[in-house]
């Protein structure tokens, strides 16, 4: 006797057991496809909810900052007058120390500019990833992410609206006068 005999004999006159338990396996098969798509959503929504915060952390980042300037333009140009001056020196004693001056304010200045090329190269690093146009580009896609997710949701639904449609015909079907 297979599954589908046992459920006519227990269905009664009516059937109501038999649609019981096919409503049943069509909800048991559905379950987990209706859960994921739930779950899509759900992620989406909290990452759109990360993306927004994002933002406004990187607006308020941007509205905080606060004009830097920068100290090579200085030293650049006092590194300048420090070579006229020791071409200006008139004794050996004179000329040595203005040297020794200007030697460690060019050493000062090589390492300047090598540690403001890193930082500069950070700092668009930063914007690049974590800055007001990378925080609305990834607002951007978190939005359609979450519209995709929405949309599967609805696929998935529409798929057991469809099941449970077809589930009511075989019944209609099944329980009406046979055909001949």
């Amino acid at each position: 006797m297979t599954d589908q005999d046992r459920a006519q004999e227990t269905a009664g006159a009516d059937g109501v057991g038999e649609r019981d338990e096919l409503v049943y396996a069509l909800e048991g098969r559905f379950a987990p496809h209706v859960g994921a798509a739930a779950s899509l959503v759900r992620d989406a929504e909290r990452g759109l909810a990360e993306a927004n915060e994002r933002l406004a952390a990187a607006r308020q980042a941007a509205e905080e900052e606060r004009y830097r300037s920068d100290p090579l333009v200085f030293m650049r140009s006092t590194l300048q007058e420090e070579v006229e001056g020791l071409d200006r020196k008139t004794t050996p004693k004179k000329v040595r120390n203005a040297y020794r001056f200007l030697l460690d304010r060019a050493v000062e200045l090589a390492a300047g500019e090598v540690q403001g090329f890193h930082d500069d190269a950070e700092a668009e690093r930063a914007e690049r990833e974590d800055g007001v146009q990378a925080s609305l580009a990834a607002q951007e896609r978190a939005e359609a992410t979450l519209e995709a997710a929405r949309a599967a949701q609805e696929r998935v639904a529409s798929a057991e609206r469809a099941a449970r449609r077809g589930l009511d015909l075989m019944l209609a079907k099944l329980s009406g006068p046979p055909e001949g």
